[in-house]
């Protein structure tokens, strides 16, 4: 019986090292800026005006692959996504992923570097009360697949894995405020 538990672990660790090789090694660097503007007090006759304080975040990643083996690698896909949750009042709402997937290829032990593009997010808060408003970087999350299989993945923190599923493209981040028209109404009168 002894014997039996013995190779049951010795095979069960063997087991974990095989499925956690990978011939692409990745590491991930946050690149990030926060940039922010202390409120002003403003005396306008007997009210004193408040603006709030404003936070400015930008964040970008900086992947490197490096090709372990010696023989090239092909079609490699790297998918990679911000976090960003809005923030109303005194809570948040769910995060929303950024990004997009880019394809390569390493040739025997080549490094890459994939620098992303930036994912900025805006928010103020309230100098009086507890309120926020606007959107904050919350993480990020990068998957590394060759053949439709993840060979690597990382999401800081966990919690941006399920939003990561649903990946939005980088120019849905900006979503210009229009004014809806009226049905059977148009800009130009006859």
């Amino acid at each position: 019986m002894k014997t039996l538990v013995i190779w049951v672990v010795v095979a069960g660790m063997a087991l974990s090292a095989s499925a956690q090789f990978s011939p692409v090694q990745v590491t991930v660097q946050r690149v990030s800026k926060k940039k922010s503007a202390q409120g002003d007090f403003t005396p306008s006759g007997r009210v004193i005006l408040v603006a709030p304080n404003t936070v400015a975040a930008s964040m970008s990643l900086r992947i490197t692959l490096q090709n372990s083996s010696t023989s090239p690698i092909e079609d490699i896909v790297v998918r990679w996504g911000i976090s960003k949750i809005r923030l109303s009042g005194t809570g948040h709402g769910a995060d929303a992923v950024y990004g997009k997937e880019e394809k390569c290829s390493l040739k025997p032990k080549e490094t890459k570097i994939i620098e992303t593009d930036v994912v900025e997010a805006n928010s103020a808060e309230s100098q009086l009360t507890d309120r926020r408003s606007g959107e904050k970087i919350h993480g990020h999350g990068v998957q590394v697949m060759l053949g439709g299989r993840v060979l690597w993945e990382e999401f800081v923190p966990t919690t941006v894995k399920a939003a990561f599923a649903n990946l939005r493209p980088l120019d849905s981040q900006e979503q210009p405020q229009e004014k809806p028209t009226k049905p059977g109404k148009s800009g130009k009168k006859s």
